[in-house]
């Protein structure tokens, strides 16, 4: 059976897989994605040679994808000039005011699918020009963070249209890389990856395990690639992607109206390259959760949170605004912070973080139904679904029926599947299973989310 390869370099982990063409994982190995550029490549082409190995045979085809915006300047050699500068790094917030101001938000938008916030890369680009000059003088090229593991893959820069779609240069209606905007930030399109769908280039030396000549595919944003994975293929399908940050996405036919803007939601294209897609993005979720794990509560550890969890089976009461550090979509409010309403000293640290967890799932159904996803099914899929706890409420907060993904490494499994499609293989849906819901909890949701969040969300 022929075999495929799947890297996701995630905001936390990298994650290196073989699968078959049904999507079956063969072989895998995680490490922590390291801030080093140098560090991360070299990380995930190790693990690539030992799943290779494990394997048993090389695989037909590799697929990258990975977080949009993080990103780092290579030189002439395409040797990194800097650490990575990631995307919940806030340094870009004055030049994104300034691209704004001087290209209008209105008309950014419309072309680019971006709402320009620190983390865009076109705002970067100027943060650069301002503070290190020397760092574009220098530079041949910038690279996303699953471009940058690619391009050392086949030898030149190359990206995917979606992965170009969250610089806020590319625009989407044309398919190409738009002068002006780039220039706004500081570069030349030049400057910029090859934007390519599907076989962007060969392994040439063997890296990582591979044969020479090893088609690469960049398979683009880590939501989307997952989303696609999970079998959301068609218009109306809505997405839930659990990671560090969670995203909310719904397959669309066509670009959406610039309604879209003011609710703090982007549009990009989708990886098939056939439909669009639109994005609403929270910052928190699984960052959150660990937050209050960790220093809340004093929790080490995602399984030691599930056992704290898991006794709890009715809703809290507790109604929590789920934001550390302000709200992205769909009402975008930088100043928004963590609350808690209607805690009583009966409840212990066990409710307190199951009302995290209920409150991380009402945004996410806050999101689902500005998008127009009222009536499901809801997928939903990454690392943080494994807690069993937070799966039986979001079964139970969302409008309509859940499905979830049964695997937990779905952007990784998603970028091999592209990959394989890219080749000529197969088209496979990840396995799913359709989660319970139980009436009586699901009503005291319906009201908890109607008359207690949605009031203190928009007050």
């Amino acid at each position: 059976m022929p075999l495929l390869a799947g890297i996701d370099v995630g905001t936390t982990n990298c994650k290196v897989g073989v699968y078959t063409e049904a999507g079956q994982r063969v072989a895998q190995l995680r490490r922590p994605t390291a801030a080093d550029a140098d560090e991360l490549v070299g990380g995930v082409l190790s693990d690539l040679t030992a799943c290779v190995e494990r394997a048993g045979a090389a695989p037909e085809a590799v697929g990258v994808t990975g977080m949009a915006e993080t990103g780092v300047a290579l030189d002439r050699t395409l040797r990194p000039l800097h650490p990575l500068l990631r995307w919940d790094d806030q340094r870009g917030a004055a030049e994104a005011g300034l691209i704004e101001q001087r290209v209008g938000r209105a008309a950014l938008f419309t072309a680019t699918g971006v709402r320009l916030a620190p983390k865009t890369p076109l705002a970067r680009w100027l943060w650069l020009r301002h503070n290190e000059p020397e760092v574009l003088a220098g530079m041949r090229t910038w690279v996303g963070a699953a471009d940058l593991v690619a391009t050392a893959l086949v030898g030149e820069p190359v990206t995917d249209p979606t992965l170009a779609g969250r610089t806020g240069a590319f625009n989407q209606r044309t398919g190409a890389y738009d002068e002006d905007l780039t220039r706004a930030g500081g570069l030349r399109t030049d400057q910029l990856p090859r934007v390519v769908h599907g076989v962007a280039g060969r392994v040439a030396s063997g890296r990582g395990g591979l044969r020479g000549g090893t088609p690469v595919v960049v398979a683009g944003h880590d939501h989307l690639v997952a989303g696609w994975a999970a079998g959301a293929r068609s218009p109306g399908d809505t997405v839930d992607s659990l990671g560090t940050a969670e995203a909310v996405l719904s397959v669309r036919a066509a670009p959406p109206d610039d309604g879209a803007a003011a609710d703090g939601m982007s549009w990009n294209r989708y990886v098939d390259a056939e439909h669009w897609v639109l994005v609403a993005g929270f910052p928190a979720s699984g960052r959150l959760a660990r937050w209050v794990s960790d220093r809340l509560l004093g929790v080490a550890g995602p399984a030691a949170f599930q056992r704290l969890v898991r006794p709890v089976v009715r809703p809290t009461g507790i109604v929590v605004q789920p934001y550390l550090s302000g709200r992205a979509a769909p009402a975008p409010d930088p100043h928004r912070r963590l609350t808690l309403h209607g805690v009583t000293e009966a409840h212990g640290p066990a409710e307190l973080a199951v009302a995290v967890l209920e409150g991380a799932s009402f945004h996410a159904r806050w999101m689902a139904e500005r998008q127009g996803g009222t009536k499901g099914p809801f997928l939903v899929l990454g690392g943080p679904s494994r807690n069993e706890t937070w799966m039986r409420i979001k079964a139970e907060v969302m409008p309509g029926p859940v499905r979830l993904c049964g695997v937990a490494d779905a952007a990784a499994a998603g970028s091999a599947l592209l990959a394989g499609a890219a080749v000529g293989l197969g088209r496979t849906v990840l396995p799913w299973t359709a989660l319970p819901r139980n009436a009586e909890r699901v009503a005291r949701y319906q009201m908890l989310y109607t008359d207690e969040f949605l009031r203190e969300a928009t007050r």
